[in-house]
């Protein structure tokens, strides 16, 4: 069985660009497709998460367009993106899949769960945001900022901690911890996506919350969700 550690790189060609991914856990069970969150790729995981999943289950990581290690350049809307997700599962042989999305992942998770609904069996959002809609708060605009602007290792550390975890003591050790884990978890780990990759996804993602273009999101599709849907949020 594959594990965090272990797990080799895999690719799939779809529409000309070549896309990687992880399988891990497990070799029979539904698979749990795991998107990360902005500028993250599959080496962004932490293996306290990934390794307990993969012992009862099959597991996928995916690295999205122009990061990690896939090519092309990222989309400019969510739902282009959850189209490369969806030829993804398809092209893999998969007939039903749960997805949890991440973050800015979350984002993707949404609309992959509302274009292929029969693909879905659960879904799982995890500290994300619907698109704009009556009553949803937007998260911090300097955290996004952050980690945008994070170049060295020093800045993307800071980011990450001061994004993903409170300011108290407690919260600031699980950070350190975490970000140990991730950072020390396996060999040859890929960077954070690009600067240029950041532009792109800031595109993407900003278009999602974009009131003008609220009929390309998810806000207002929530009604056609029919599967099971878990929401994990922290403060």
């Amino acid at each position: 069985m594959s594990t965090y550690a272990t797990a080799k790189d895999e690719f799939v060609d779809i529409d000309g660009i070549k896309f990687a991914y992880r399988r891990l856990g497990l070799a029979e069970g539904v698979p749990l497709v795991l998107i990360m969150h902005y500028r993250g790729t599959m080496d962004h995981w932490d293996p306290a998460l990934i390794d307990p999943l993969a012992a009862k289950r099959p597991v996928i990581l995916v690295d999205p367009a122009n990061s990690g290690r896939s090519g092309g350049h990222f989309p400019s809307t969510v739902a282009q993106l959850a189209q490369y997700f969806i030829n993804i599962i398809n092209a893999l042989g998969l007939k039903q899949v749960d997805v949890m999305g991440f973050s800015g992942g979350g984002f993707n998770a949404q609309m992959i769960a509302l274009n292929a609904p029969k693909l879905v069996r659960h879904l799982i959002l995890s500290a994300t945001t619907p698109s704009i809609g009556q009553g949803v708060q937007l998260g911090n605009p300097a955290a996004l900022q952050k980690l945008q602007e994070a170049v060295t290792v020093e800045e993307h550390k800071d980011a990450f901690i001061s994004t993903f975890f409170t300011s108290s003591a407690q919260g600031q050790a699980a950070g350190h911890a975490a970000w140990e884990r991730i950072t020390t978890g396996r060999q040859n780990r890929s960077d954070y996506a690009s600067r240029e990759s950041a532009d792109e996804q800031s595109v993407a993602y900003f278009n999602f919350i974009d009131p003008n273009k609220a009929s390309d999101g998810s806000y207002d599709r929530f009604h056609e969700l029919q599967m099971p849907v878990l929401i994990a949020t922290g403060k």
